[in-house]
This record gives structure tokens, sequence and C-alpha cells, in this order.
């Protein structure tokens, strides 16, 4: 017998809503396929601002915490699962990053479950309109804290679905990208109270509440595009332009770390592509994340290095290079607890993923070392603290358990217009909006991005690194070069869009004039100001909900 579809939607008291299990999974199911499907590759974005709107309805029908947490962890279960399936490396021989990947999308939902019980405490306690006015406040809120901890792995922040659609997002370059995420938040809470209220009888299409709700839900819609499409008309001032080479090796990330060629081979094997950009005369030229895939400046490698040094003299052109780095302590009371030992001695080391600038005629590259390094994969969270989960991590390739950096280097060096200052975000660095805004502020007038995308195949993943980097030139008004093993390689202009980006697995050099730009948004002067006061506001309301539930028994 067909049933009709009203009693999906009966009211009950208190004002939650009666739903059968299979509902409960359909709209579960619904929200985290909509939220997997906002995220690149997908080239819209747009099912973000649907994404949470089942989830909202679903959380209606929740009456105790129990409920609400094993349904909030099914919903975004099945969102991770869809937008980080690849995060497991499928394609590599490393069993340690197939079981790393495991336990991110398996763990990783817990983190989507607090702001949903916060806002199930509100909307017991305060009443559902109420709530759905909090969430967008207690999402983006939770967003924020939840990326600072050195176990953050902010991949999935609502932000990072609209990165296709710049003619959007420039307000960015005032709030960051958490202000993006407000946005998103707010768009599926506008959308949810006017489909609850209408669902339920509550509101019709011409009262004034639904008008009212309608008329924000326009000026929402509206106020960023009119805004983009003013600030992309004028461009910010330029100081000069520097040209930029990419080399894309396309070496296979598992395979470099092996023995095969011999480490003055692999040299020979990197500097012939660079050797061909040269003849573009850029003044600067790029290669990946630990492209050099062994310890170069040690004493055991001289002779390459010596190579190296001569090579970039007769050539003429800085080159940047990621490459391990290790650092010496000879004295074990100035090590931190998660230096590793030499074994029969007091020696003590770090190895650094790193990034070098080598120029013509200096003697000492300039260095920067990663400082935010992917959880599980690149290291153990708080390992100075917990020195004993050392070998906890161990890599079937590579190296294992990098060092945290703590650097601030911004590379110098000297174009053929002017000298300028570039900063190369490591690979996962590009994740970290305020961490990059802060080398903006201290002279990166250009931003690179070294990287090794190729443990994850043809997947979603380099698509949707190369795109959450889009948020980052707009936030700060600069240019980006990104340069990739296996790909994306691209340039990314100062209003986050994408120029020459490159397929996957090719070897190529691509080269490109990129604007230097030394103005500074507001958000790369004032940072996380706008999550600050959310989450300030956040509190405020968990508060006020604490009062008005002991008030209301």
């Amino acid at each position: 017998m067909k049933q009709d579809i009203s009693a999906q939607f009966v009211m009950r008291e208190g004002g939650g809503r009666r739903y059968e299990r299979r509902t409960r999974l359909a709209l579960a199911a619904a929200s985290g396929i909509l939220f997997a499907a906002a995220f690149p590759p997908v080239p819209t974005g747009v099912t973000a601002f649907a994404a949470l709107l089942p989830f909202l309805f679903l959380m209606e029908d929740m009456d105790s915490w129990r409920d609400a947490f094993r349904w909030s962890y099914l919903t975004f279960l099945v969102g991770n699962a869809g937008a980080i399936w690849w995060i497991s490396g499928w394609w590599g021989d490393d069993p340690w990053l197939k079981a790393a990947g495991v336990a991110v999308n398996l763990i990783h939902p817990l983190f989507f479950i607090v702001p949903a019980l916060l806002y199930h405490a509100v909307r017991r306690r305060i009443g559902t309109l109420a709530a759905a006015g909090a969430f967008p406040v207690l999402w983006t809120a939770w967003e924020w804290l939840s990326h600072l901890p050195e176990l953050s792995f902010p991949w999935l922040l609502l932000a990072n679905t609209q990165t296709y659609d710049v003619g959007n997002i420039q307000f960015i370059a005032y709030t960051g990208a958490f202000g993006l995420s407000f946005w998103v938040a707010t768009i599926n809470a506008l959308l949810f109270v006017m489909t609850r209220q209408l669902l339920s009888g509550a509101w019709t299409l011409r009262s004034k509440r639904m008008i009212a709700t309608a008329a924000m839900l326009l000026l929402a819609v509206l106020l960023p595009k009119l805004h983009s499409s003013l600030v992309m008309r004028h461009p910010p001032a330029e100081e000069g332009s520097v040209t930029v080479g990419i080399i894309q090796p396309d070496i296979d990330p598992y395979d470099k770390w092996g023995s095969g060629d011999t480490p003055l081979g692999k040299l020979k094997g990197l500097t012939a592509v660079y050797d061909s950009l040269a003849v573009f005369q850029p003044d600067l030229v790029l290669l990946p994340e630990t492209a050099i895939p062994f310890r170069i400046l040690q004493h055991s490698y001289g002779d390459e290095w010596r190579w190296l040094r001569r090579h970039v003299d007769s050539v003429g052109v800085p080159l940047l290079a990621g490459f391990p780095h290790t650092v010496w302590y000879e004295n074990p009371a100035t090590a931190p607890s998660s230096a590793r030992r030499v074994k029969g001695s007091d020696l003590r080391y770090h190895d650094y993923n790193a990034a070098m600038l080598v120029e013509p005629g200096e003697d000492i590259p300039q260095i920067y070392h990663k400082s935010r390094l992917t959880p599980l994969s690149e290291r153990i969270p708080y390992l100075d603290a917990l020195p004993f989960m050392q070998d906890a991590l161990s890599w079937g390739v590579g190296i294992s358990n990098w060092g945290l950096g703590e650097d601030t280097t911004v590379f110098r060096f000297r174009g053929s217009e002017v000298s300028s200052g570039i900063w190369a975000m490591i690979c996962y660095e590009t994740l970290y909006p305020s961490f990059v805004a802060g080398f903006a502020n201290r002279g990166a007038d250009v931003f690179a991005v070294i990287t090794n995308d190729g443990w994850f195949g043809p997947s979603s993943g380099p698509y949707q690194l190369l795109q959450y980097t889009v948020l980052r030139a707009v936030e700060n008004r600069r240019a980006v070069a990104r340069c990739a093993n296996n790909g994306v390689s691209a340039f990314i202009d100062p209003f986050g869009r994408v120029r020459q980006a490159t397929p996957l697995y090719e070897r190529l050099g691509i080269v490109r004039s990129i604007p230097i730009i030394r103005e500074r948004t507001f958000y790369t002067r004032h940072g996380d100001w706008f999550p600050l006061g959310i989450t300030v506001l956040a509190g405020f309301i968990m508060l006020f909900t604490i009062i008005a539930g002991h008030y209301r028994k």
C-alpha cells in the first residue's frame, strides 16, 4: 500500500520528527554522498550548499546522545570514504601507508561528531530554529579549533569545496578560508529552516518569516558574487615579475628511494630537464618534494654536492629542490626527545623533509624544514611527548618519522627585474591558512609549492591538493608556482585562477612569468580574526545553552 509521504514528516511533541530506520539510513547516506561530491575533482562544489540539509533533518530525529553519535558517525563515514578513499595509496607497495589511510578514514569522521553533538545539545535545550541559527557558528568554530593541534587533518573543510568558483570566494582575502566555511554552512542552515517550516506547515510561501528568510538566502548567495566581480576588475599592484620554471620529473615515488641508479646518476637525471628549461632564461627553477632522495649535504655525499654546485654555477639559474636534511645533536642534553639515536653512541639526529635554494656563486644553500606534517603518514603526533613511539612508524620506502621543523625561512634571490622573496610550502602545508599567511607577512612575495602526490596514483588526491592551494593564493593575493613530482603541476594567479595545469604522469617542464606582489591583504595582516571571533561566539552560545537547560529543568 502506498504510504502518504506526509507521514515521514509528522511532528512529535518537543519539535522532533519520527523517521523509520530506512529513512535515517537514506538521510545519512544522502548527506555523506552530497558532502563527498562537493570536493575536487568534481568541478563545481555546488552540492556543498545542500550537503548538510539531510543531516540536519536526521538530527531532528535524535532523542539520545548515543543516537546522535552513531548517526553522525555514519553520515561522515560515508562522506570521508567518498572524498578521501584514495589516501591509503592503494597503487603502491607500502603497507604502513595503507594501514594509516584506513585508520584516517575510520578515525577522521569522529572529528565531525563534535559539532553534531553541540548542535544536538542546543536543539534539545533551546529549540530547532535557534539551533539552526547557531549551526554555522558551531561548525566553523570546530573546524578552526580542530585544525590547530599536531593531530589535525584539515582536508575536508567546507571551504575546500569552493575552490573552482573563484568568482564567489574573493572575500576570503578578509576572512580567510573559515569565512568561506561559515558561508557554506549558513546557506545549508537557511535552506533547512525554509524546508522544515514549509513541510511542517508552520510557514507558507507568502508568510513574512518565509519571505525574510528567503531574502537572507538571496543576499548570502549574491553578495560574495558581487564583491568578487568588483575585486577582480582591479588586480593588485605588481612590483615586477619573476619567471619560474617547474620540473615535473615523473619519477616513481617508491622506486626513487631504492638502490637503482647511483646518487650522481639520479642527480644527472633531474638536471636534464633543468638544463632544457635554462634556454628560457628563468629566474628560478623548481624541483619537487624530496626530488633529491638522499642526504646530499652529508659528508658522505660530498662529491654529489660539489657536482650539483658546479652545475648550478655553470647554468646560472637558481635551483629550489626538495631533499632530506639531517641535523645532528652531539650533546644529548640539547636534543629533542623525538630525535633518533645512533646505535652505540651518544649522537642523536633528526631527518627533516626540507627544501633548499641553491644559487649560482653561493656555497651555502638556504634551507627550510617542513613544519606541518601529515599525522601517521609522516610523523607520529606529539612524538616529543611520546618518544617511545619513535619506531612505531616504519615506512617501506623513504624516511620514517620526519622531524618537526620550526623554520620561518623565506628564500631570497635576485631575479632579472628585482630581488624577491619566495617561500616553498611542502605538500601538506598548503592546508593551513594562517600558517601560510605568516610567510606572506614575513616577506614572501611569491609562493611555491613542492609536493609528491604520486603515492596516491591517478586518483582525486593530486587534484584536491592542487585546488586547495587556490585558497592560499586568494587569501594572500600571491601568485603560486606548484611543482609536483608526478603532477599536477601548475601556476595559480593571485585571484586563484589555475594556469598551465599539467597532466598526471608525464615528464616535462613548464615556464611562466608570475607577478611579484608585496601588498598584504587584511587576512595576511590579521590572520584568523574571523574564526577566533566565531569561536568566542560559539562559547557564549554553549554557555547560554547550559544555563537555559538548567532553568528549563
